[in-house]
C-alpha cells in the first residue's frame, strides 16, 4: 500500500469512528428523508412516496432531504415547486394539492429524453473528453430547474444533493451551508447552481462521464487530506453519480436525526450466467454496486436495531402487505423491478405505475414500522391498478435504449 493510501485510510477510519461516536451520544432530533438513485424510474417512485408522506402529514416535518441521482431529480423538482411560494415549507405542504401541483407537473419532465441526443452528439470522443456530454446534461437541468444558486437553497428543510468525489473516493455534497467533502475540503464562496448539483449527482457512468470541478487548491478550506500532493489533487476534482459511493443517500443523515426514512428505487439483483465479454464487464460493476448498496442497507437496519434512531425503509423490489392495496410480488419482480433506470422519455403508463408503486411501498413501510396511517391510502392512478394492464403497458420497459412501445 502506498503512503498516500495509508494516509487516506487513516483519515477515513478516524472520521468514521468519530461520526459513529457522535451518532451514539449526541442528541438527535427531527426526520431525515433519503432518496436513492435510479434515473427517471427512481424520480417517479420517489414522487409516489412523497405523495403518501404528504397525505400522512409526515412530509411537513422533514428537516433534511438527502438525495443522489434520480432521487436528486425528484428532490430538485420538489424544491422548485416549493420555492414558487413565499411561505414556510410546512405551511406550503398544508396548503397545496400535492398530486396536482408536484406529481402531475412532473409529467412534462419525465416525457423528455435527456440522454439520447447528448450520447449521439458526443459518441466519437466522449471516451477521451467526457466534459461536453455532462455540460449538455447540465443545460437540460437548467431548463427544468432554472438558475437557482445552491447558496440560496432554503434553510428549512435542508436539501443536500450528493455526488461522488472520484479523486478522493468519498461523498461530495451540495448544500446551502457547504459544497465539497471532508478530504478535499469545502469551497469558499462557491457559485454552484442547482442544475450543476443535479447533473453531478446523476452523471451515471459510463453513459455520462465525470464533472470537473474547476477550482484551485486555495479555493478549498478545512480539507482533511494534508499529503504533499494535496494541492495537485484538489485542482483535479472530478465528480460522478452520487450512487457510486452511496446509492441510498444516507451519508448526510446518519449523525443528527432521530428518524430516518429511506426510499430505495434500486433494481433487484438478478441471478444471471455470463454470456459474453461485454456481459461480464457489466456484471462486475453490478456485483460491486449491489454489494455497496447491501452494506448501506445493513448499516441502516443495524443502527436502527441498536436504537440509535428509528425509521422506515421501503424499496422498489417489494410487494404490499395483504392489508393494503398495491402490486403483487410477481408483477414487481417480473415487470416493475426490471424497468430501466435511464433518462430516456417515460410513457404515461410508466409514469402512473411507478408513482403508484412508490406510494404503496411507502404507505406499507410507514404503517408497519412507524404506525403512521392517519389518512387512508388510495391509488394515485387507479386506472393502472390492474396487474394485467400493467403487464401489457410495461412489456418493453426493461429495454435500456429503445422501449419500442
Amino acid at each position: 500500500m502506498k503512503p498516500r493510501d495509508v494516509a487516506l485510510e487513516s483519515l477515513q477510519t478516524t472520521a468514521d469512528a468519530r461520526r459513529l461516536a457522535v451518532a451514539q451520544r449526541s442528541r438527535r432530533e427531527g426526520t431525515a428523508l433519503c432518496l436513492s438513485g435510479g434515473g427517471y424510474r427512481a424520480a417517479l417512485f420517489h414522487l409516489g412516496a412523497l405523495l403518501r408522506l404528504h397525505e400522512a402529514g409526515t412530509l411537513h416535518d422533514i428537516r433534511l432531504l438527502s438525495s443522489v441521482s434520480g432521487g436528486s431529480i425528484a428532490s430538485a423538482w420538489l424544491l422548485t415547486r416549493f420555492r414558487q411560494q413565499d411561505r414556510a415549507f410546512a405551511d406550503w405542504c398544508r396548503a397545496i394539492d400535492f398530486k396536482a401541483e408536484v406529481v402531475e407537473t412532473f409529467r412534462a419532465v419525465a416525457s423528455r429524453d435527456l440522454r439520447t441526443l447528448p450520447v449521439l452528439l458526443t459518441l466519437p470522443f466522449n471516451w477521451a473528453m467526457p466534459g461536453p456530454r455532462v455540460r449538455m446534461l447540465q443545460r437540460s437541468y437548467r431548463d427544468i430547474f432554472g438558475e437557482l444558486p445552491i447558496a440560496q437553497l432554503p434553510k428549512q428543510p435542508q436539501f443536500v444533493f450528493c455526488a461522488t468525489d472520484i479523486t478522493f473516493g468519498v461523498n461530495w455534497v451540495f448544500s446551502r451551508e457547504r459544497v465539497g467533502d471532508y478530504l478535499a475540503g469545502y469551497l469558499r464562496n462557491h457559485r454552484a447552481t442547482l442544475a450543476e448539483a443535479v447533473a453531478a449527482s446523476s452523471s451515471f457512468p459510463p453513459i455520462f462521464g465525470p464533472m470537473r470541478i474547476r477550482a484551485s487548491a486555495a479555493d478549498f478550506r478545512r480539507g482533511g487530506y494534508r499529503g504533499p500532493d494535496a494541492d495537485a489533487l484538489r485542482e483535479q476534482i472530478q465528480l460522478s453519480d452520487g450512487g457510486v459511493y452511496d446509492n441510498l443517500a444516507m451519508e448526510p443523515s446518519l449523525h443528527r436525526y432521530s428518524t430516518l426514512l429511506v426510499s430505495d428505487a434500486g433494481a433487484p439483483f438478478a441471478f444471471e450466467a455470463g454470456r459474453s465479454w461485454f456481459f461480464r464487464l457489466r456484471r462486475y460493476a453490478d456485483v460491486v454496486g449491489n454489494q455497496a448498496r447491501s452494506l448501506r442497507k445493513r448499516m441502516f437496519f443495524a443502527l436502527r436495531g441498536y436504537n440509535i434512531y428509528e425509521g422506515a425503509y421501503w424499496g422498489l423490489n417489494g410487494a404490499s402487505a395483504p392489508a393494503l392495496d398495491g402490486y403483487p410480488a410477481d408483477l414487481v419482480q417480473d415487470v416493475i423491478g426490471r424497468c430501466r433506470t435511464d433518462l430516456d422519455a417515460f410513457s404515461p403508463a410508466e409514469f402512473a405505475v411507478l408513482v403508484n408503486h412508490g406510494y404503496w411501498m411507502c404507505a406499507n413501510a410507514m404503517r408497519d414500522r412507524l404506525g403512521t396511517d392517519s389518512a387512508a391510502p388510495a391509488w394515485p392512478y387507479p386506472e393502472f391498478s390492474a396487474p394485467e394492464r400493467v403487464r401489457r403497458a410495461m412489456r418493453n420497459s426493461h429495454r435500456r435504449f429503445f422501449r419500442g412501445i
